[in-house]
């Protein structure tokens, strides 16, 4: 007489030929359709696997998988609002911050620390690179200006973690603005108070998923360096108030720092862009593909009727260039917009400057030592 199998061990018997299929499956696919550009640079906790074995390319098929480790950075920010990123940690209201710009060899935590900051000896390097520049820019019969503009945590030092504390006030930007004020150096604009006195709680002055003035944020540098200019700068008809300026805000793709953590489609970039109804009296004269000048319309008086005319404005990036050509360009008579800080002799000559004016962020301020 047959003896019938237990219901149980044929439950078992088909959960493990489910499993072997399964795993048989998930192999032939990941081993045959597998290509690097599936490939992360490392494991979730840091690690890289090595090794030709079916094993090894088994392993590296789920743990070293981009999208594998997409869902779970996803996930972990859903749920707990975290980020297992070496580069990138979480702040409040949706902002996150960089750990490190190896580009500028800066970091960005000990500087919020006070632990990143220029030495007395690079201070002085700093100083009289500055200097040089002022030098050799009056010899031409055009004044310089730096302006500096704040790491998003300097301005937003309450959306860091609170297990950091308040920022410190021996930052790098701190203690170069004392060295400068006290070494007589005048040229340069840090904008960092500014920009804190001016945050509007509605709208956002940098972008939430990177370190970068929105087009909200270069408006207050725009006045500052106006009201720099003259003591009646506000008293011009083409200084464009706040008041005529219609910012919007809205939800783009996360930029550069949730890309880097796996978030752009989970946390958003919190986008502020001036509208298009805006006023433009201004047209552009030549545009290289490098450098270009714009020419104001001659149907508004403005700053330009003063003794600065023409300018002379270069920015580390051309995207700050772009957000603030409305402003400038609309209040001078000539613009120009350089998409680096070099001294271009053939940039200088097309450009016909009476100011160049050049903007750096906090976290590149490196770049002013002098080159060996």
């Amino acid at each position: 007489m047959n003896q019938k199998t237990p219901l149980y061990q044929l439950l078992t018997a088909a959960l493990f030929v489910c499993l072997l299929l399964s795993f048989s499956v998930t192999y032939v696919t990941n081993r045959w359709l597998h290509t690097d550009e599936t490939l992360a640079e490392q494991c979730y906790d840091g690690s890289v696997l090595v090794g030709d074995t079916p094993v090894d390319s088994f392993n590296r098929s789920y743990y070293q998988n981009q999208s594998s480790l997409d869902f779970v950075r996803n996930f972990e920010y859903r749920l707990f609002g975290i980020v297992n990123h070496a580069n990138v940690i979480v702040g409040k209201n949706d902002f996150l911050f960089q750990v490190k710009d190896e580009k500028n060899d800066y970091n960005y935590l000990k500087d919020y620390l006070g632990e990143h900051t220029f030495t007395p000896e690079e201070s002085a390097a700093i100083l009289g690179e500055l200097q040089r520049r002022q030098q050799s820019y009056a010899e031409r019969d055009c004044k310089y200006l730096l302006v500096i503009l704040p790491n998003a945590q300097s301005v937003y030092g309450e959306y860091m973690p609170s297990y950091l504390g308040e920022i410190s006030g021996n930052t790098r930007l701190a203690v170069l603005d004392r060295y400068l004020q006290e070494n007589g150096f005048d040229s340069f604009i840090n904008m960092t108070d500014v920009l804190r006195d001016f945050k509007d709680q509605s709208l956002p002055l940098y972008n939430n998923t990177e370190n970068s003035l929105n087009a909200l944020g270069h408006y207050y540098p725009y006045i500052m360096l106006c009201a720099s200019f003259s003591d009646n700068a506000y008293d011009y008809e083409a200084l464009i108030s706040r008041g005529s300026l219609d910012f919007f805000q809205h939800y783009t793709v996360g930029r550069s720092l949730a890309k880097e953590a796996g978030l752009e489609q989970v946390l958003q970039n919190r986008t502020v862009s001036l509208s298009n109804d805006v006023r433009v009296d201004y047209r552009l004269l030549f545009n290289s593909g490098y450098v270009a000048k714009t020419v104001r319309n001659n149907d508004y008086g403005g700053v330009a009727a003063s003794s600065v005319s023409s300018l002379l404005l270069q920015f580390s990036n051309n995207r700050d260039r772009l957000l603030s050509e409305t402003f400038y360009s609309n209040t001078f008579d000539f613009v120009t917009y350089q998409p680096d800080l070099e001294d271009n002799a053939m940039v200088f000559e097309r450009a016909e400057p009476s100011v160049v004016i050049q903007f750096i962020y906090e976290n590149e301020l490196s770049q002013l030592l002098p080159t060996k």
